[in-house]
C-alpha cells in the first residue's frame, strides 16, 4: 500500500507526495482546476500550448530544450483535460530520481519548473504573437482530427445532444470559431486570474526525502492567489420522459451508433458505484461480455462493441461500430442485453471475468510514472480518499444482486447514430 502524504500549502494550493522506488525518474504534476465554461474553455484550451513554447527565462523552445538536457534530460510537457464539468490544466516535469546522479538537481528542476509555469514569456502585456499564432493553428488541427476520427465525433455528439444545457456538453478544445479573435493581451490576463483563482494540485511522484521536497516545493513556487473559485459538484441525477433518437448522414464507410444511458448512481456512494463499474464491465468490458459474445460473435452484427461509464455524470455510454442495415436489430439488442442484467441472468463466470479484468486495470495503474499521480488528483478532485488497493477491495467485494439492484435504474437517455 502507497504511504501517501497530503499537505495543505495554504491559499488552496494542496501538495500530494507519493514515494515508490519503482522507477529511476521522478514526476513533479501540477493540476489547475476550471469549471467548463463556454465563455473561457477556448481560452483554457489554448493556454497550456502557449506556455510551453517559451517563458521569460527560457524564451523559446530551443532554449528550453537546452535547459532540460542540461538537468539530466528531464522532460516538460502541458495539457488539457476534461474530468466531468471541469476542464484540468496540466504542466509535467520528469527529471531523472538523484540516487542515480552525482548532484542534486531537484531544487533545479522545480526553479526551473516554476519559470515555466508562473513567468511566462510575456510581450508588450501579452503572450508573443507569433507563439500564439502557432498555438491557434494546431488547436484548430486538435479539433478538426476529432472531428475526422468518427467513433470520436459520434461519441462527443451523442453527449452534446444528451447533456444539452449542462456544462458537460461543452469541449475540453473549447470551439473552432472563437479562436480567431482571441487576443494575447486577452489570453495572457485570463491566465494570469487562473493563477490566483483556481484550485490548484501539486502532486510528486517517485523516491524522495519528503520534508526536503516538501521544502523546495514550498519555497521555490511562487503562486500569486486572490480568493480562490469554488467548484460545484456536477450534477448527476436527471428524469428521463423521452428517448433522444438522432441520426446523421456523412459518407462514411462504417456506421457509428453510440448509446447514452443515465444512471443516477452517485460515485461517492461506494457499494454503488463499484456494482454499476462492474456491471458495466459484464455489459461491454471485453471479450466476456454480454454485448461482445451476443451481439458481435454470435450475431456478427458489428465490428467493435463496448460501454464505458462518465463518473462524475453518472452516464453510461455503449459505442459500436456497425453497417447501416443492422442498427434497429443492434439497438434491439443492446436494450436486450442491459434487460438481461436487470433481470438477473449473470453467469458466476460473467462475474468473475469481469470482475478480474476490472482488478489488472487496477493494479497497472502503478506499472509506469504518473499512473498513480492522476489516480490521486482525481481521488483529491472527487473529494474521495481511496487508495487503490481499497478499489480492488471495493470491486472484488461486488455480488451480483449488487448489480442487478444498480442496473434497474440505467435509463436510456440518448440513441445516436452516424450512417452513410
Amino acid at each position: 500500500m502507497e504511504n501517501i502524504k497530503k499537505i495543505n500549502l495554504g491559499n488552496n494550493i494542496n501538495l500530494t507526495l507519493i514515494p515508490t522506488s519503482k522507477f529511476k525518474s521522478n514526476l513533479v504534476s501540477i493540476y489547475i482546476q476550471r469549471l467548463l465554461d463556454k465563455g473561457e474553455a477556448t481560452k483554457n484550451a489554448l493556454i497550456p500550448a502557449v506556455i510551453s513554447n517559451g517563458c521569460e527565462k527560457y524564451p523559446s523552445r530551443k532554449e528550453i530544450s537546452r535547459e532540460l538536457d542540461y538537468l539530466y534530460g528531464s522532460s516538460f510537457g502541458a495539457d488539457i483535460t476534461k474530468r466531468g464539468e471541469r476542464q484540468v490544466i496540466s504542466f509535467k516535469i520528469i527529471s531523472t530520481n538523484e540516487k542515480y546522479l552525482d548532484e542534486n538537481i531537484f531544487k533545479d528542476v522545480i526553479e526551473f519548473f516554476n519559470e515555466m509555469v508562473n513567468n511566462p514569456l510575456v510581450i508588450d502585456g501579452g503572450f508573443k504573437e507569433e507563439y500564439l499564432k502557432i498555438e491557434k493553428e494546431n488547436l484548430k488541427s486538435r479539433i478538426q482530427a476529432k472531428i475526422n476520427d468518427k467513433r470520436s465525433y459520434a461519441h462527443d455528439k451523442c453527449f452534446k445532444a444528451m447533456c444539452e444545457g449542462e456544462r458537460y456538453s461543452i469541449s475540453e478544445y473549447g470551439y473552432e470559431d472563437e479562436i480567431d479573435a482571441i487576443t494575447s493581451k486577452e489570453l495572457y490576463e485570463h491566465y494570469m486570474n487562473i493563477l490566483k483563482t483556481s484550485p490548484i494540485d501539486i502532486v510528486v511522484e517517485g523516491n524522495f526525502e519528503e520534508d526536503e521536497v516538501k521544502n523546495i516545493i514550498s519555497k521555490n513556487f511562487e503562486f500569486d492567489r486572490a480568493a480562490v473559485i469554488d467548484i460545484p459538484r456536477e450534477k448527476y441525477t436527471k428524469n428521463i420522459e423521452n428517448v433522444k433518437v438522432i441520426e446523421e448522414k456523412m459518407d462514411i464507410a462504417q456506421g457509428k451508433l453510440v448509446m447514452g444511458y443515465r444512471t443516477n448512481i452517485d460515485y461517492m456512494d461506494t457499494k454503488k458505484y463499484y456494482a454499476l463499474v462492474v456491471a458495466s464491465n459484464v455489459l461491454g468490458g471485453g471479450p466476456h461480455s454480454k454485448m461482445f459474445v451476443n451481439i458481435r460473435e454470435k450475431e456478427s452484427l458489428c465490428y467493435y462493441i463496448f460501454s464505458s461509464i462518465e463518473k462524475y455524470k453518472a452516464i453510461l455510454f455503449v459505442s459500436s461500430g456497425i453497417e447501416t442495415q443492422n442498427y434497429e436489430k443492434t439497438v434491439d439488442l443492446v436494450k436486450k442485453q442491459l434487460e438481461s442484467i436487470q433481470a438477473g441472468d449473470i453467469s458466476s463466470e460473467e462475474l468473475e471475468n469481469s470482475k478480474v479484468g476490472l482488478i489488472n486495470s487496477m493494479k497497472t495503474i502503478k506499472d509506469s510514472i504518473g499512473g498513480l499521480s492522476d489516480f490521486y488528483f482525481a481521488q483529491a478532485m472527487g473529494k474521495t480518499n481511496s487508495t487503490v488497493e481499497e478499489i480492488i477491495d471495493n470491486i472484488a467485494n461486488v455480488k451480483k444482486e449488487d448489480i442487478v439492484e444498480v442496473s434497474k435504474g440505467i435509463v436510456l437517455d440518448t440513441v445516436y447514430f452516424l450512417r452513410n
